[in-house]
């Protein structure tokens, strides 16, 4: 009498499985709004430094008037940035780059898509721990001062590490962060069936590039307001000033507030 085997049970689908598609398109959502508008937004503010580092204290200030921030912050940035990473994870581990055996733009950028995916996760984590919430590590508070651009330039950018490293880490997790954004922008549109044929993708990815370029300006911008500012001979902070007083510095009596804070 030959003998056969029972199958086994089924295997059921993870909960993930279950509501890939509708993940995938959150995910891909969330990634425009709100994280992309935020990154639009919160670049542009930076750049104001380099016009005139007042008018970047005036919109950061202004910002934090909101009326309900702790809530517009998490509910419109950090959960749904904290989503868009977390899933973004579970789909690079699944992903597999095909750009060695099939070296074409689309691969080339699926590849891109997924490298300067993790890149911008550990920045977007190293600037949230270098800037917001520097305080949990020992560092000043950044609303300890209506003087936000003098916070960056005299203490975040010599805490633990040189300014120049600080540079490095900026200049390349900025532009990981946007080029994820830009090619994303083409992904969301042909995902969410926006773009139709070739002729418009190729008109998206040109809109995407030259966006691309303005938030990378954007973003230097405000680095080299940063670097220029970081060196000036008038970087000593004025007397009772809370940067001043963490970091113990004893200036004259005489000291004058920077003069950055008026032009540049």
């Amino acid at each position: 009498m030959s003998t056969q085997s029972s199958p086994g049970p089924a295997t059921q689908p993870g909960l993930l499985d279950q509501h890939h598609f509708l993940l995938r398109r959150l995910h891909s959502l969330s990634g425009i709004i709100p994280v992309g508008v935020f990154l639009i937004n919160h670049l542009l503010t930076n750049s104001t430094a380099w016009i005139k580092p007042m008018q970047f204290d005036e919109h950061v200030g202004w910002i934090n008037s909101l009326p309900f921030l702790a809530v517009i912050e998490w509910f419109g940035i950090f959960l749904p940035l904290a989503f868009h990473a977390g899933y973004g994870v579970v789909i690079a581990l699944q992903g597999r780059s095909n750009v060695g055996s099939y070296p074409y733009m689309d691969n080339w950028r699926y590849t891109l898509q997924r490298v300067t995916a993790w890149i911008t996760l550990v920045f977007v984590a190293v600037h949230l721990a270098h800037f917001r919430f520097a305080y949990w590590f020992g560092g000043l508070e950044y609303k300890a001062s209506a003087d936000y651009f003098f916070y960056w330039t005299q203490h975040s950018f010599s805490m633990v590490l040189p300014e120049g490293v600080w540079m490095v880490i900026y200049t390349i997790g900025l532009t990981a962060a946007v080029f994820h954004f830009c090619n994303g922008i083409v992904t969301f549109c042909i995902t969410w069936g926006i773009t139709v044929g070739d002729l418009a993708r190729q008109r998206l990815s040109l809109a995407a590039g030259g966006l691309g370029l303005v938030l990378l300006a954007w973003g230097f911008l405000a680095l080299y307001a940063i670097g220029t500012t970081t060196v000036s001979e008038e970087r000593t902070p004025p007397p009772g000033h809370p940067v001043s007083e963490f970091l113990a510095l004893d200036p004259p009596a005489d000291s004058a507030p920077l003069a950055s804070s008026d032009s540049h």
